[in-house]
């Protein structure tokens, strides 16, 4: 586990999707907002439901 399971909603798969993304600090998931980091992760993995994107959001 990383820095980005530290983050309230996020656990190790998310985690590991942000970095497959090129998402791979705090201040970069803020500044790229949790709709483009889950628009990312939907691209490669389509199975990313809504959910995700307010984990995100409630991450930031």
């Amino acid at each position: 586990m990383g820095k980005f399971s530290k983050l309230p909603n996020i656990g190790s798969v998310v985690e590991e999707q942000l970095n497959q993304v090129g998402i791979t600090s705090y201040e970069q998931l803020e500044e790229i907002g949790s709709k483009q980091a889950w628009l990312k992760i939907r691209a490669i993995d389509f199975s990313a439901c809504i959910h995700r994107l307010y984990a995100l959001e409630g991450a930031i």
